[in-house]
């Protein structure tokens, strides 16, 4: 039996994403947002949508849940689309809540992930391939660089001011620990894999409550927002066993159930494959997956409900294309206007999903679009008023 009704913790696309592969699958889905803004709450299938506290406690957020069960009289799958959210179904299962199926890791394991120096360590020591990391950066100095500087965990973004960090070299780096002198502890720093955003791939995976891999879709990055370093804006579906034997020895590192989004980068020059992170949580192109005959929503509820997950093989050379998003990071690397036409008139050839635009949901990309627009004038006018000043 497949599970009645799924309750989505939305966030931006991935909640999107999530939204619209539960009713692509047949199943109800009751959408939660912290923001009445947020991406989620233009589609038609979040309609009606509930407001919820922005990153919220379990005694917030239990009374809401509670009250789902009540109107529907069986419980749900309740799906993480943040990090806040992955941790708040950890701390929902520590508490033994039973009202609805609780699907996604520990809140031990969730921990570990969204805490960097805990993560990596637990990888090494169940045999995953990691770039040289760097843990205890008021004692160790990188060997060579460039080395990207991480957050321990996203409560430390806005400490650092963005997600990452690249030093380029050893003057860089002693600014940076100077800058950051009594905030070291918050970070680690990790050798960066050299090659273009091509070597980026994804897995978007649910582990059964076995922690065996239930469902997989491997996708091969091809640009990134901003670029190099920044989530995807286009890639390409393309099988591959190397990763999915990685996802599972991953998956037994941790001990790990429901969905994950985990991403390696390969070294050209060697051609080997680094572990870069997991994510706890669906992943942020989870409607990509369904396009491709993968639908890890369905899978995290039939897993949930311990039904058999039963997927035929991904379809591979489709693509997924941020217009938007890709554009601007490509002109921000200053890449050629004439290669990225070239660029983007090839993929014209091609079976394409767009990251937000469905054509049975126009409404999102609509507003998408338009923030897009507005935050690109508003920019404009910066650097023009820099340069008059």
């Amino acid at each position: 039996m497949e599970q009645a009704y799924v309750i989505i913790l939305a966030n931006g696309l991935n909640g999107l994403g999530a939204v619209r592969s539960a009713v692509h699958a047949g199943i109800k889905a009751y959408t939660l947002v912290a923001n009445a803004k947020d991406l989620s709450a233009y589609s038609r299938y979040s309609r009606p949508f509930e407001l919820i506290p922005r990153n919220p406690t379990v005694s917030e957020i239990k009374p809401i849940l509670d009250r789902i069960r009540d109107v529907e009289g069986t419980p749900g799958v309740v799906l993480a689309c943040s990090d806040p959210s992955a941790e708040l179904i950890g701390q929902l299962k520590d508490m033994g809540y039973t009202a609805h199926h609780l699907i996604g890791p520990t809140s031990e394991a969730t921990n570990i992930l969204n805490d960097k120096r805990r993560e990596c360590l637990v990888m090494e020591s169940g045999g995953v391939t990691l770039p040289k990391t760097y843990y205890l950066l008021d004692e160790e100095r990188p060997e060579s660089y460039p080395v990207l500087i991480k957050p321990r965990s996203f409560r430390e973004y806005e400490a650092l001011g963005s997600k990452n960090l690249v030093l380029n070299d050893s003057r860089e780096a002693d600014e940076f620990r100077e800058k950051f002198r009594d905030q070291l502890d918050k970070f680690i720093a990790q050798e960066i894999i050299p090659g273009a955003d091509d070597n980026l791939w994804v897995c978007n995976v649910t582990f059964d409550l076995n922690q065996e891999l239930s469902a997989c879709f491997v996708f091969n990055r091809l640009g990134t927002m901003p670029s190099h370093y920044g989530v995807t804006s286009l890639a390409i579906s393309r099988d591959n066993q190397i990763l999915r034997e990685e996802c599972e020895r991953i998956g037994k590192a941790l001990g790990y159930t429901g969905p994950a989004m985990i991403e390696f980068k390969r070294d050209p020059r060697s051609g080997k494959y680094y572990y870069i992170e997991t994510n706890p949580r669906l992943g942020m192109c989870n409607w990509f997956d369904t396009r491709c005959g993968i639908n890890n929503v369905l899978a995290s509820a039939r897993v949930a409900n311990g039904d058999p997950v039963d997927f035929q093989p991904q379809k591979n050379d489709r693509i997924y294309w941020n217009f938007f998003g890709d554009l601007i990071a490509r002109l921000e690397n200053r890449e050629k206007i004439l290669t990225i036409a070239r660029l983007y008139l090839g993929l014209l050839r091609r079976h394409r999903v767009g990251a937000i635009f469905y054509w049975r949901d126009p409404l999102p990309a609509l507003k998408y679009s338009w923030d897009t627009v507005q935050n690109v004038m508003i920019r404009v006018v910066r650097v023009i008023r820099k340069a008059m000043a």
